[in-house]
C-alpha cells in the first residue's frame, strides 16, 4: 500500500531530478560559448565565380582564414588544430585577411613554426594586416615574411600558369593604416584578374567602384561573434556594419565580396551561434 510518505518522497525525487537537470542545462549553456563553440571550427565550402578568371585557374582551391587573435585567449595548441584543418584541404592558395595576433600580445613569434607548416600547392600564401596587428609595431610583417607568406601592404603580386596570370593585391588596414588603392593597382587594367585582400569588409562600398577588382576578401567582423535568433550579431565592429558574414555582391558591378567569420575572438573570449570559420573556395 502506497502511503502519503511514499508519495512525498517520490515527488521530492522527481522534482529534485528536474531541478538538477535544469541546473545542468544552465551550467552547460554558461560554459558552451567559452569552451565549446569557439573551438568548433567549420570548414565552409563556397563555389565562387571570379570574373575574368583565366582558364588555367578554374577548379583551383583557395583557403581563407582570418582574425586568429593569437595571444591571451588563444594559444599554440588551439591554433595547431586550425593549421591541420587548412592543410587537410590541400589548398592551391592560402589567404590570411588580418588580425593574426591580439593587440599587445608580446610573443607573436610563438606562431611562427605553425605558420611555416601551412602548405599551398601551387599559388603560395598571401596576407594583409588587420587593425590588431599594429601592436607590437612591425612584428606581424616580419613574422609573416619569415613564415613564407607574401605580405601585401598597398601592393600586389601574381601567380602565373601557362602564361596566364591572377593578381593578388592587398590594402593596408583601414583603421590603423593608410590604404592606397591607386598604388596597389598601378599598371593594372580592367582586363586583368585581380583578387583583393583587405581586412575591413565595408571598404567594399568604394572598392566596388574600381573595375579592376574582380573580388574582395575580408574578415574583421567575426560574423558578429555572438548572434542571437531574430536579432542577429551582437558585436558590431567599425567598418563591418554593412557586410558582416558570408558572400555579398556589391555595387553596380555586383563585385563578389566574401566576409570570413574568423578563427578567434575579440573583446570577450566567447562565440554563440557563430562558429569560427575556415573558408574553402572552389574557383570558377
Amino acid at each position: 500500500m502506497t502511503t502519503q510518505k511514499d508519495l512525498s518522497r517520490r515527488t521530492f525525487l522527481k522534482e529534485g531530478a528536474k531541478a538538477l537537470g535544469l541546473l545542468g542545462a544552465v551550467a552547460a549553456a554558461g560554459t558552451y560559448p567559452f569552451v565549446t563553440e569557439r573551438f568548433w571550427y567549420k570548414v565552409k565550402e563556397v563555389r565562387l565565380t571570379i570574373p575574368r578568371l583565366p582558364s588555367s585557374f578554374k577548379g583551383w582551391k583557395m583557403v581563407q582564414f582570418s582574425d586568429v587573435h593569437f595571444g591571451f585567449h588563444y594559444g599554440i595548441e588551439d591554433f595547431r588544430h586550425v593549421i591541420n584543418i587548412i592543410n587537410a584541404q590541400n589548398p592551391d592558395i592560402i589567404i590570411l585577411t588580418g588580425d593574426l595576433i591580439e593587440t599587445g600580445f608580446p610573443y607573436p613569434e610563438q606562431a611562427l613554426p605553425l605558420l611555416k607548416e601551412l602548405k599551398a600547392r601551387r599559388g603560395g600564401k598571401w596576407a594583409v594586416m588587420g587593425n590588431h596587428d599594429f601592436f607590437p609595431v612591425n612584428s606581424v610583417p616580419s613574422l609573416l615574411r619569415d613564415s613564407d607568406f607574401i605580405f601585401l601592404q598597398n601592393g600586389r603580386g601574381h601567380i602565373e600558369v601557362n602564361q596566364e596570370r591572377v593578381y593578388i593585391a592587398g590594402l593596408d588596414d583601414a583603421l590603423n593604416g593608410v590604404p592606397d588603392l591607386e598604388r596597389a593597382f598601378a599598371g593594372l587594367s580592367e582586363e586583368d584578374c585581380v583578387m583583393l585582400l583587405v581586412h575591413e569588409p565595408d571598404v567594399a562600398d568604394w572598392v566596388s567602384k574600381y573595375p579592376v577588382v574582380c573580388a574582395q576578401f575580408s574578415g574583421h567582423s567575426h560574423g558578429g561573434q555572438v548572434r542571437l535568433p531574430w536579432f542577429g550579431p551582437v558585436i558590431s565592429q567599425d567598418y563591418a556594419k554593412l557586410f558582416v558574414n558570408g558572400l555579398y555582391h556589391v555595387g553596380n558591378r555586383r563585385m563578389p565580396l566574401y566576409v570570413n567569420r574568423g578563427i578567434g575572438t575579440t573583446q570577450m573570449p566567447v562565440r554563440l551561434f557563430c562558429r569560427p570559420e575556415i573558408t574553402l573556395f572552389h574557383l570558377s
